[in-house]
């Protein structure tokens, strides 16, 4: 571009200059003299104009963004009070009742006193001697009645005397072994351990058995008042123990049949110092 307006201006330069060479010199105007322009001026004038850097274009404006909008605070509703409880009317106070006043009783009128009746005085008896003779006759009978009774019963209790006292008597050294020895595996020596003088704790018991060796009816403690009494507790409990014992222990089979009638009914004394080892 620069090139082509170079030319140009040459060009009409040249034109110029021909024609104002050829008109004849009457018929040039008078011109005043241009003044001269050099040619690096003319260039760089151009130059600058061509290479002149456009005016920078105005930066945009930065749009303001809008402010987000803030929600609605959520307003929550109170709420409603509770209706105060309406106290409750008082019930009327009930009427006092009135109660008649009760009548006075009325006082008896005292009663006259009866006329109590006359005792005559009897006569005493007269004494009835035949009453007499006859009361006397009855309390003699009685007597001989009673006096031929006696025998028969004193006899009777002497027989089951002897016979308790032959029975325990009658035991062998062998047999009263036996029983000791049976009955001491059910003895509970423990219950009296630590009792003072347990050689005092003796217990007689009364054993009735049938021909089996089983017991005919239950022990019976024949010295049970004594230990009662004592108030010793240590004396019970070797009771207790000693009939747990024989009735724990039964049959005694071990006896001899051919002389059942012997060991049928006897007595036992239950020594606790020697049947603990004490």
């Amino acid at each position: 571009m620069r090139f082509g307006v170079f030319a140009s201006l040459l060009f009409h330069l040249a034109i110029l200059g021909a024609a104002f060479v050829s008109l004849p010199s009457s018929w040039r105007p008078d011109v005043a003299a241009e003044p001269y322009i050099p040619l690096e001026l003319i260039a760089e004038a151009e130059l600058d104009l061509t290479t002149s850097v456009p005016a920078a274009a105005p930066e945009p404006i930065a749009e303001e963004e809008p402010e987000p909008e803030l929600p609605e605070p959520i307003i929550e509703e109170e709420p409603a009070p509770e209706p105060e409880p309406v106290a409750a009317e008082p019930e009327p106070e009930p009427e006092p009742v009135v109660v008649a006043a009760a009548p006075e009783p009325e006082t008896p009128e005292p009663t006259p006193p009866k006329k109590q009746p006359t005792v005559k005085p009897q006569r005493t008896a007269e004494l009835d001697l035949d009453a007499l003779s006859k009361l006397v006759d009855k309390s003699r009978d009685d007597s001989a009645a009673t006096a031929r009774e006696a025998p028969s019963q004193t006899a009777d209790a002497a027989d089951n005397a002897r016979r308790k006292v032959g029975a325990g008597d009658r035991l062998t050294a062998s047999d009263e072994a036996k029983m000791r020895a049976a009955v001491e595996r059910c003895w509970n020596a423990g219950a009296i351990i630590g009792a003072p003088n347990p050689e005092k704790l003796i217990v007689t018991i009364d054993i009735a058995l049938d021909r089996d060796g089983s017991l005919a009816s239950p022990p019976k403690v024949t010295n049970q008042l004594q230990i009662n009494l004592s108030g010793n507790r240590f004396w019970k409990v070797a009771e207790q123990s000693a009939l747990r014992a024989v009735v724990a222990c039964a049959p005694y089979d071990f006896l001899p049949q051919d002389r059942y009638e012997t060991w049928r009914e006897f007595t036992l004394n239950f020594d606790p110092s020697q049947m603990a080892g004490m």
